[in-house]
């Protein structure tokens, strides 16, 4: 996902800007802090495996509720646009087309939307009704009987038949769940059958039967003068023909004529029979009960259909009255639907009625037009094939051989073969088959089919490495990494887009939820690469909630990973919480969710820079770095000092620079951490340095200073750390400092001293940065340089010289652990400081006080020492004939140099002290 990384250049972003634009979307916000407050409840862990899977349940529940209420809120939302689009189109004069338009689109949104939340609510539903039956209701199956009771009607054997089967639990619960999504989502059946009706030709009567048939036979029996029933095969039957004058008419009104003749009705009642057939089959695919089923057909006076579909409707719910016949009238009726589902009829609706009472699945898929409808055959053709095998062997056997030879019927578990598996083969069907394929491979749509067929581990291993693979795709993500597998496509529209952050919010709780309830059930799938596939989708979720700007939701999500992956994808998404008293909130968050604080903040700068290591082409340390030019030297200014030798300044760090500081800037928010501070401290300071990476390594000398740290974990009162005597004080025990309640030992300080003295370096390297430029403005004549302007020299020249002197006695040569790393740093780095020092102290005694020319005499004195270290680092690089020179043009600066010309005093005590005086370079005249 682009802009998920944080060392990912910059403009890598773009490619996130309508995913941003869409997070921060006040419906996502909201929907995301609602689900979270609502998950954050089970982070109590502090009850038993019953109780917590009580809770699960229970969240299932409510989210199930608030997807619920959002569909009802954008149904009624339509409705009301949908309105106002019609009075408006009533008063054209109030609104031009492009107004009428802009209502056309916002419908559009809001109907796309609608249907997406109908579809979470059915994930939801789904959920909440399996997962209780799949994770606690296995130990609380009812034997079955194996004595028939001549007592036991079917619907009691009905209930014992769902008591003892927990695959029979399954299927009726998904069926449910298929009837409510039907029922509350489709048009209401009286206007679904309204076209028809309206062809019809009868007004408003919906009652009353095949009124145009009815007084076509009456009319000719009055005008043939004939009595009594009319025979089809007669003469006079010929007569008989419909309004076109083509077909047959049937010549009697029993409901099964036509089939039965083989002859036709008006049209007009053909039409009325199709609304008649289509509103029952809608009343069985709705699950609506007998008494619903009944109260509808009897205002139509079609009561007898209402009968023919009371035997066993599957209603949803389970309070409904069933009716009590014996089994083996069950039996017996259930063929005989199959008959007319398959040879009997005028018309599909009808003959899907008899196709879903029968279970039968070719006749009911006729008039399938979703994914939801074929699910629904095919499940109500499998609960039925079970029930009835179930009634089989509660029947006598020689009553159940003669029904098995007489009377055939469809078997849908012989024609989905093995059991265990045949979810999945339907699943495979539907993604197949042309006319389900294309809603079948939608993500929401494959989602339910995975918690259809109890798949839900895989499915998510898969959307893991799908979204793996695409945040693979431009450049390396650590955040989201890919997993090796060549069956998922990157481009496999089953798996939810990285940028669909409301199907992701879905796919990241039911993942979640479930892996707990699998945890509890002790049913772990411990392979890595599972982990790590499964883990993507949280990453994804966390990286969206960033986008969101929900920095306070992210800790909880990662609190759910394993504990490193969790560390790891918290601080590649904290990168911009950059206020102190946010990450505080943040630490208390993690504390609250049990997530250990300290390893936290350890584990950041380890990380950053295992997974962002440098290149192992090494640069020379001699050459590479210099802080002077190449010009001849001047008596005035000595060898000229390099301007802007940092380069330009960017307006921000690169990415992993950036997070390498800002990971130990959130050492200041914890207590103790001392040795693991500096330890990091020390390498991150070693990376910037040894790449000459000096914007970088000065932003953490500002941003994270040594003496802050003493400041903030010990409590010592510094008042100037540019006057670094401080540390001395502290390393010398001249000053007692305490961490946590004890003071610090030897051995703490030691563990510091490297990171001061890198510190120290880049001060100094920016004091003499500073010095350079102004040393440029004050050899340019059109300058007007004022007193503010060499006071601030001299304070930059009093901060170079204090900076300098842990850099003459032993500059990373004292360690914990020998480090080769300090070696190439003395190298690169000590050379070139003195030779730039020498040019600053010579700048400064012709432009100062001749006291720094003193200084820079003196300075010679401590580089000849026998114990000096310095002398050496000089020589190797091959140097010392340039700082033998530097000391010269010193020392003729100082020989013809006049009097202070910026009014700051004569010698300083301590330099005469030691023996330096002005007047051994004063030449007398």
């Amino acid at each position: 996902m682009a802009g998920v990384e944080f060392n990912k250049p910059s403009d890598a972003d773009d490619d996130t800007s309508e995913v941003s634009e869409m997070a921060t979307s006040p419906g996502f916000v909201d929907d995301a802090d609602r689900f979270a407050k609502a998950l954050d409840a089970l982070s109590v862990t502090q009850k038993s495996p019953t109780e917590q899977r009580a809770d699960i349940f229970a969240l299932v529940d409510k989210y199930y509720q608030y997807a619920t209420s959002k569909v009802q809120a954008l149904r009624k939302a339509l409705r009301s646009a949908s309105s106002t689009g019609l009075r408006r189109l009533d008063d054209s004069s109030s609104q031009d087309s492009m107004d009428l338009d802009e209502v056309d689109i916002r419908s559009t949104g809001s109907a796309n939307e609608l249907d997406r939340w109908e579809q979470e609510a059915q994930v939801w539903d789904m959920l909440r009704r399996l997962l209780p039956l799949r994770y606690s209701g296995r130990n609380t199956l009812r034997p079955i009987r194996h004595e028939v009771s001549r007592f036991q009607s079917t619907s009691e054997l009905w209930e014992e038949f769902l008591q003892s089967d927990p695959t029979a639990q399954e299927r009726k619960a998904i069926l449910e769940c298929l009837q409510t999504s039907a029922d509350d989502g489709r048009m209401d059946i009286d206007d679904l059958v309204r076209d028809y009706q309206k062809q019809a030709e009868r007004g408003d009567i919906i009652a009353y039967g095949w009124l145009h048939t009815r007084s076509a036979i009456k009319m000719q029996k009055n005008v043939n003068s004939w009595t009594g029933p009319l025979d089809p095969t007669s003469a006079d039957a010929s007569q008989l023909v419909d309004v076109n004058g083509s077909n047959p008419l049937v010549t009697q009104l029993d409901p099964d004529v036509a089939t039965r003749q083989g002859r036709k009705l008006q049209p007009q009642d053909e039409y009325f029979e199709r609304a008649i057939w289509l509103g029952c089959y809608e009343l069985l695919r709705r699950g609506r009960s007998l008494n619903e089923i009944r109260d509808w057909c009897v205002e139509r006076t079609e009561v007898w259909r209402a009968v023919t579909m009371s035997a066993m409707p599957l209603s949803k719910g389970n309070k409904m009255k069933r009716p009590s016949a014996d089994p083996l009238s069950t039996l017996l009726w259930r063929r005989t639907c199959f008959a007319l589902a398959r040879q009997g009829g005028t018309d599909d609706y009808e003959r899907a009625v008899y196709g879903i009472l029968s279970g039968d699945i070719m006749s009911v898929e006729k008039v399938c037009k979703s994914w939801d409808d074929f699910v629904f055959a095919h499940y109500n053709a499998l609960l039925r094939a079970q029930f009835d095998g179930y009634l089989m062997k509660r029947t006598s056997p020689d009553s159940a051989a003669a029904i098995h030879q007489a009377l055939p019927s469809f078997n849908a578990l012989q024609f989905h073969g093995d059991a265990s598996s045949a979810s999945e083969r339907l699943i495979s069907l539907l993604e197949s088959t042309p006319k389900t394929s294309s809603e079948a491979k939608t993500p929401l749509k494959a989602l339910q089919a995975a918690i259809i067929s109890n798949n839900l581990t895989q499915y998510m291993h898969d959307l893991g490495v799908a979204l793996g693979k695409r945040a693979n795709q431009t450049a390396p993500s650590h955040l989201i990494p890919e997993i090796d597998d060549a069956v998922i496509s990157v481009n496999d529209p089953r798996f939810f887009m990285m940028n669909d952050y409301d199907g992701l919010r879905v796919a990241v709780h039911v993942h979640l939820l479930v892996a707990r309830l699998d945890n509890l059930q002790s049913e772990v799938n411990s392979a890595v690469d599972h982990h790590r596939a499964r883990d993507n989708i949280v990453a994804t979720y966390v990286s969206i909630l960033r986008l969101a700007n929900l920095t306070d939701l992210m800790p909880l999500y990662c609190s759910k990973l394993q504990e490193e992956r969790g560390f790891f994808t918290l601080s590649r998404n904290i990168t911009r919480l950059e206020e102190p008293a946010e990450r505080s909130t943040l630490l208390k968050i993690m504390s609250k969710l049990g997530m250990d604080i300290a390893k936290f903040i350890v584990y950041q700068p380890r990380s950053i820079l295992e997974h962002n290591p440098v290149s192992e082409q090494a640069i020379s340390a001699f050459g590479s770095f210099t802080v002077v030019l190449n010009s001849p030297p001047t008596l005035k200014y000595g060898r000229p000092l390099k301007p802007d030798f940092f380069g330009d300044e960017p307006e921000s760090l690169e990415a992993t620079d950036e997070s390498l500081i800002q990971s130990l800037e959130w050492f200041c928010l914890e207590e103790g951490l001392w040795e693991e501070f500096f330890e990091a401290g020390t390498a991150v300071y070693k990376r910037f340095l040894k790449g000459f990476n000096l914007q970088a390594a000065r932003s953490l000398s500002e941003r994270v200073r040594c003496a802050n740290i003493f400041r903030q974990k010990t409590g010592l009162a510094i008042a100037d750390d540019t006057d670094v005597s401080w540390f001395e004080d502290i390393r010398s025990g001249a000053v007692t400092v305490s961490l946590q309640g004890n003071d610090l030992g030897p051995e703490q300080v030691a563990v510091a001293r490297n990171y001061f003295e890198m510190e120290c370096l880049t001060r100094a390297l920016d004091s003499m940065e500073t010095i350079a430029s102004s040393e440029a403005m004050a050899q340019d004549p059109t300058e007007d340089l004022g007193r503010d302007f060499w006071s601030h020299v001299g304070n930059e020249v009093r901060c170079i010289k204090s900076y300098m002197r842990p850099m003459l006695n032993n500059w990373l040569l004292e360690s914990v652990q020998g480090d080769d790393d300090f070696t190439y740093l003395r190298d690169a780095y000590l050379p070139e400081m003195i030779i730039g020092y020498v040019s600053v102290l010579h700048f400064a005694g012709t432009s100062l006080s001749r006291d720094n020319l003193l200084e820079c005499m003196e300075l010679a004195s401590i580089i000849a020492r026998k114990d000096a270290d310095v002398a050496a680092v000089l020589m190797k690089a091959g140097r010392m004939k340039e700082i033998v020179e530097g000391f010269a043009n010193c020392s003729k600066a100082l020989a013809i140099s006049g009097n202070d010309k910026k009014g700051l005093g004569g010698s300083s005590k301590k330099l005469r002290e030691m023996g330096w005086s002005r007047e051994l370079w004063t030449v007398k005249r």
